[in-house]
């Protein structure tokens, strides 16, 4: 249904990762650009999902949503040092989507959007 519901929107805009960032628990990611394409793109994706009856967590409908790729779950503390400065030695990325999924680690689950 999902693939359904975003069919033609699945084109994403090239992204330049630019920053480290970290969640509560340990984890690590790296963050594009928060361009006006990206997140308007987002906004595109949403609207179809929730159109079709999908329903998603509140941290991804937009405006609450954080662009991100996780690199760790868990990075452990005295490594997070060396973590960082892995990361800054290799921003900026340039990127291009080649496909989007929505993965729920606490329960194993991996849903790909097309």
């Amino acid at each position: 249904m999902r693939a359904t519901a975003l069919s033609g929107l699945l084109a994403w805009p090239p992204l330049t990762f630019d920053f480290i960032g970290q969640f509560l628990g340990r984890v690590l990611w790296l963050g594009p650009v928060p361009t006006a394409e990206l997140l308007g793109h987002h906004a595109a994706v949403h609207d179809r999902l929730t159109a079709a009856g999908i329903t998603t967590s509140e941290m991804y409908w937009p405006g609450r949503w954080v662009p991100h790729c996780t690199l760790s779950m868990r990075v452990p503390n005295a490594k997070l040092p060396d973590a960082l400065h892995l990361c800054l030695d290799v921003l900026p990325i340039q990127a291009t989507l080649t496909g989007a999924a929505v993965a729920d680690h606490a329960r194993g689950l991996y849903t790909p959007l097309a």
